[in-house]
């Protein structure tokens, strides 16, 4: 039986192409800053995405960590999205590495409702004298996309909106981007054209790009030399790296365009699901991230994974009664095609147990 994981976007392997493009090469010892590749593959990043200067880094959780470390300093307070990776899912660096304290906010949508922000108790009003009792307000982050949303894009409109918040009050803005170029792709505008509003931003070369690992950090050339300094600090500093950098660099060069193949897959995903008998708002699918709801009257959220997951389709265990699928380059529609069939299979017996039960 062949299974289907559609687990996460990280599941991709390199292809061989790829792989041959890892084995050739050019390398030197990235301390002295003397690995060509890995020269190739800042300058090229930051030419992409309109910053002044680039660092690879070795995972989306040290760009996070080192981009604000780099300009926030400790002590100082952060909003971040209640259900954002950067707040739940890189084991507290914020408070424990950059010594910050959160505000954890909701954003349905992956939105940060600004009103509501702008009324919040952590938001000085402006002009107003800070408080000598708490933490100075000195940053905000989005997600784009949006995991924990559902692979939500934030467009220029908003981020701009955002921008002009954070102008206001002097905060660094920065972008856990680890999806960006899905956004980008989904919402047809150049990845620069998202990122112009942030002062920081960092992504993965892996996912649904493709590479078997490492970020990306741009920023204006000071940031990112302040943060050279951070990666060093928690254990980023790599030598002949130029074999890693060559699978980001290609992914960059000539995966992008084929991430709008998974976005297309996922909402055929999203309506067949539907089909089977499950809940998914098809319309709040805009990437590859489909969240789908088990209703209560099939069956229960882990009796339907076991069975799921015996059929050979993989999902990460549910949170409640939701299950994400995630699609990828290694997920073919054929793949999507035949996960739909052995999920309606699935639905059909649990509705035939309901009916005789």
């Amino acid at each position: 039986m062949k299974f289907l994981d559609f687990r996460s976007d990280t599941l991709t392997v390199p292809s061989d192409s790829m792989r041959a493009r890892m084995a050739k090469a050019s390398v030197g010892d990235d301390y002295y800053r003397e690995d060509p590749t890995i020269s190739a593959i800042e300058d090229y990043a930051a030419d992409l995405l309109g910053k002044e200067a680039a660092l690879f880094v070795l995972s989306g959780t040290m760009g996070n960590l080192v981009s604000i470390r780099a300009q926030v300093p400790p002590g100082a307070a952060v909003i971040v999205g209640n259900t954002s990776h950067i707040h739940l899912n890189e084991t507290g660096h914020l408070a424990s590495v950059c010594g910050l304290t959160s505000h954890p906010t909701p954003t349905p949508d992956g939105r940060y409702d600004i009103p509501a922000l702008e009324a919040s108790s952590p938001v000085p009003k402006p002009g107003a004298s800070p408080s000598v009792l708490n933490p100075r307000l000195k940053l905000i982050c989005v997600e784009n996309t949006h995991n924990g949303e559902g692979g939500r894009c934030l467009d220029n409109t908003y981020l701009a909106s955002l921008r002009e918040f954070a102008n206001v009050r002097g905060l660094t803005f920065h972008m856990d981007g680890a999806r960006v170029f899905n956004a980008a792709v989904a919402l047809g505008c150049k990845v620069s054209e998202l990122v112009s509003h942030v002062d920081s931003v960092s992504f993965c070369l892996s996912k649904g790009l493709g590479a078997p690992g490492g970020a990306i950090v741009a920023a204006s050339r000071h940031v990112i030399e302040e943060a050279r300094h951070w990666r060093q600090m928690v254990g980023g500093g790599m030598r002949q790296a130029g074999i890693f950098a060559a699978a980001g660099l290609m992914a960059l060069q000539e995966n992008v365009e084929d991430l709008a193949i998974d976005h297309n897959n996922a909402k055929q995903l999203a309506r067949g699901l539907v089909e089977a008998g499950l809940d998914v708002d098809v319309a709040k699918v805009e990437t590859n991230i489909v969240m789908a709801y088990i209703p209560q009257s099939l069956t229960s959220p882990g009796e339907f994974f076991d069975s799921m997951k015996r059929a050979g389709v993989l999902t990460l265990p549910p949170k409640g009664n939701r299950l994400r699928f995630v699609i990828h380059r290694d997920i073919s529609n054929a793949d999507v095609m035949l996960g739909l069939q052995r999920i309606g299979q699935l639905t059909e017996s649990f509705k035939k147990v309901q009916q005789n039960a």
